[in-house]
């Protein structure tokens, strides 16, 4: 494998920008403009009629990597605004060449998609806090933008950024175990594994500030629905359409984007003419994870690795070829299921318990931020249904089901770890 910077990756801070651009060079400043206005538009329900009089910019002159990672998070923000502003029920069907057809060019770019990613919320709108003292909501990290004026973000995205910033150790024990394979030293290989559970800890614990820092029925009501994608209400069916321009200068409909993705499927490219399904921002989108199913040669169900696969269409290219080549290069499994060494096998299966015990905790907070609220809402909307509002099983497929259905994926997914033992 290649070097941790070249994958973009950072020995301290992880996937995360070090140094993340705060303001486009001045030629987008009407973009800049708008990315700190975006508060205060959403509130006032104004950032339609903002975008529609912006001009339509080319990303000719964004050259470097900070650049364009600025430029995909101000569009991909102001596009999740746009869509619903207006909250459940008040989303549009298409978006402005505006903002449609530069963010497709700058998604081409990162080799990402069109829309609010993991990568834009929180992987490079951290800095580190100038304050003496932790944030408000007891973050080290302080957020550059947020999509709307609710306070919730600010621990959602510094506390996540945080989550991200304790894996940083362990992606250097990653490296060393896989440099430890060849020539074999399975001693360096189970000290590696033991520095991994260690540093496991702090990355679990990260989990719990999230408790009294995030208040769950804003997350859910207010910022869950910029981070749902064009996978629900008007846009379930169809998706959203990205309109372009013509060099005529005349709009039309979205086309296709490959931005070097090779999961991109009719799932998540445009036709002419029709709309694009993206998935929403989402935790499954960071590296974490998945960096140890992939060193520690876990086999998640056919479902669920291709839904894995397809989170990582939603990361900069750089980070999924990471992943590609270190499921490639690792035999850790392998190695430690064949070895005579009681301490190597011991490190493995240490390994498996430190990433059960994580997804453990990150099934309680999916409880407590997500499933417990939707059964709140579903509850208080089937207390309308006798007003003529609609029954109970319309209420369970809009409501319950996809929240019941994302807490046995998770699951799933977290007992592949406890299966794979040696």
């Amino acid at each position: 494998m290649h070097s941790l910077e070249s994958y973009r990756l950072s020995r301290v801070t992880g996937a995360m920008l070090e140094n993340p651009l705060q303001r486009l060079p001045l030629k987008w400043e009407a973009w800049n403009t708008i990315a700190g206005q975006l508060p205060e538009l959403s509130k006032n329900r104004k950032l339609r009629s903002e975008v529609e009089s912006l001009p339509l910019l080319d990303v000719n002159g964004l050259e470097s990597h900070e650049e364009l990672r600025l430029a995909h998070k101000i569009l991909a923000f102001i596009t999740s605004v746009y869509v619903w502003q207006d909250g459940e029920g008040g989303e549009v069907e298409s978006l402005p060449a505006q903002i449609a057809q530069p963010l497709l060019s700058v998604s081409e770019k990162l080799g990402s998609q069109p829309i609010l990613t993991h990568a834009d919320l929180v992987l490079c709108n951290c800095i580190p806090s100038t304050s003496s003292n932790e944030s408000k909501c007891g973050s080290f990290l302080k957020d550059v933008h947020r999509p709307t004026f609710h306070h919730s973000w600010e621990a959602f995205i510094t506390l996540t950024g945080e989550c991200e910033i304790y894996f940083a150790p362990i992606l250097q024990e990653v490296m060393n175990a896989i440099e430890a394979q060849n020539p074999l030293d399975e001693e360096r290989i189970a000290e590696s594994l033991e520095n991994i559970v260690q540093k496991f800890l702090p990355f679990r614990k990260s989990l719990m500030k999230f408790y009294g820092k995030l208040y769950p029925e804003e997350f859910y009501v207010h910022l869950r629905p910029i981070l749902s994608g064009w996978t629900c209400g008007r846009l379930k069916d169809k998706g959203l359409v990205y309109k372009t321009s013509t060099h005529q200068g005349k709009i039309k409909d979205g086309m296709s984007v490959s931005n070097g993705c090779p999961f991109t499927n009719n799932e998540t490219c445009t036709k002419s003419g029709t709309g694009r399904t993206c998935i929403g921002a989402s935790a499954a989108q960071s590296i974490s994870l998945q960096t140890c199913d992939a060193l520690l040669q876990i086999k998640h169900n056919p479902e669920d690795e291709e839904f894995l696969r397809k989170m990582q269409s939603y990361m900069i290219k750089e980070h999924r070829q990471f992943l590609k080549d270190l499921a490639n290069c690792s035999r850790i499994r392998f190695i430690a299921n064949e070895s005579k060494s009681p301490r190597l096998k011991t490190a493995y299966n240490d390994c498996l318990q430190s990433l059960w015990n994580f997804r453990n905790s990150h099934i309680s907070l999916v409880n407590r931020f997500i499933i417990e609220p939707a059964k709140t809402e579903a509850a208080r909307i089937e207390s309308l249904k006798f007003s003529g509002t609609g029954g109970q099983s319309k209420l369970d497929d809009f409501y319950l089901s996809p929240i019941l259905d994302l807490r046995i994926f998770l699951q799933r997914v977290r007992d592949a770890s406890s299966s794979s033992s040696v």
